[in-house]
């Protein structure tokens, strides 16, 4: 088994830091965008200002002139003086401006691309993190829950603390990884709990979780969710429900297509087994995680659609206690938890006392459509 090594916190914490950079950029560019409107409307009022001046005391010396022209005595020294003043400050106030406009327009070129590079290159680059993120906490979550199932089974019983607290830590370990973490505690309950085999099979990022099988069951698909109260939710897709007939003849042709991201030849053969047996034919079941409780449920699908409970409160700590116990009974002293045996199968028990042609999941079987 390849073994990961990565430093999960560093990911993380360089996630929160482009994101906190993305968040001052944006807190920042508004503010430095008001700022330069103020500047610009205050060199506009300035402006305004030091051209009215010019135009009213070119007007007075105009008079001025005009009535030195018909002999009275003006003295226009001070208007023409102060008509220069006013002159000097629009041309400074002109320069200034034209300075402003040019820093203004190389700002704002380097703020577009600013924003471009937060909007797009900086979102690629967190989306990356993210997936990363995601696949390491998934692989964390995942190895410790293996790992305490393991020590479950291991038979030595100063372990079950550790078992305990191990899956405590990988169903708790993370909210994106409880999906990954809820299939490998369904998988344990269903095997110690009800005595289903798990069927083997190339897992993909979409399509049925875990496969199981019993006796005259060839085929039982499981859907494993993770929830903080315990309510099943199942996604819906344009199949259908997930679980529901559409959903399964969907997964099936997939895993049965060579052409297609979920084929490999172990799941074509269940996609064709699947298909043979019929989709609206294949048992369903859901096992829901609360990871808040530390329980499970377990439901199957009805042919109605609706999802019946078959045991619900399935204490998880007493399941890792149950795992030990089947894997050495010898190592536990009298008062240890007692061992309860695995439940035996909803089906496999109503199909003993059929024909093999009338038990259900059966080709031709009673319950088989068309």
């Amino acid at each position: 088994m390849t073994t990961i090594h990565a430093d999960l916190e560093a990911i993380q914490s360089v996630r929160a830091a482009l994101l906190s950079f993305a968040a001052r950029v944006y807190e920042a560019l508004p503010d430095a965008e008001f700022a330069v409107e103020r500047g610009a409307a205050t060199l506009d009022r300035q402006e305004d200002a030091a051209r009215r001046a010019v135009n009213e005391l070119t007007t007075r010396l105009y008079e001025c002139h005009a009535a030195a022209m018909y002999g009275y005595p003006v003295n226009y020294y001070h208007i023409q003086q102060a008509l220069w003043d006013a002159e000097q400050r629009l041309t400074r106030i002109l320069h200034l401006r034209r300075r402003f406009d040019s820093a203004v327009n190389a700002w704002r070129s380097r703020k577009y691309a600013l924003e471009r590079a937060t909007d797009d290159d900086l979102a690629a680059a967190t989306g990356y993190l993210d997936r990363r993120i995601t696949a390491l906490e998934s692989y964390y979550a995942t190895t410790l829950a293996t790992t305490a199932l393991n020590l479950g089974r291991s038979g030595i019983p100063w372990l079950l603390p550790a078992t305990v607290g191990a899956l405590r830590l990988a169903i708790g370990h993370s909210n994106r990884a409880l999906g990954r973490t809820a299939e490998e505690v369904a998988a344990a309950v269903l095997s110690e709990r009800f005595g289903l085999q798990e069927v083997p099979f190339t897992q993909p990022a979409h399509g049925f979780d875990r496969i199981f099988r019993a006796p005259g069951l060839p085929v039982i698909v499981v859907e494993s969710k993770a929830s903080h109260d315990g309510k099943l939710r199942l996604g819906q897709t344009l199949a259908g429900e997930q679980g529901s007939p559409g959903w399964n003849a969907q997964q099936a042709d997939n895993m049965a297509d060579s052409a297609s991201k979920q084929w490999s030849p172990a799941n074509e053969r269940i996609g064709r087994l699947v298909q043979t047996l019929g989709p609206e034919n294949v048992p369903v079941l859901a096992v829901v995680v609360n990871h808040q409780a530390f329980t499970a449920d377990v439901y199957q699908r009805q042919p109605d659609g609706a999802w019946q409970v078959l045991e619900a409160g399935i204490d998880l700590q007493q399941v890792t206690v149950e795992t030990a116990a089947e894997a050495a009974p010898a190592a536990f002293p009298q008062e240890s938890p007692a061992h309860q045996p695995p439940l035996p199968s909803p089906w496999s028990e109503r199909n003993a006392e059929l024909p093999a042609e009338r038990r259900e999941g059966v080709p031709g079987g009673a319950e088989r459509r068309g």
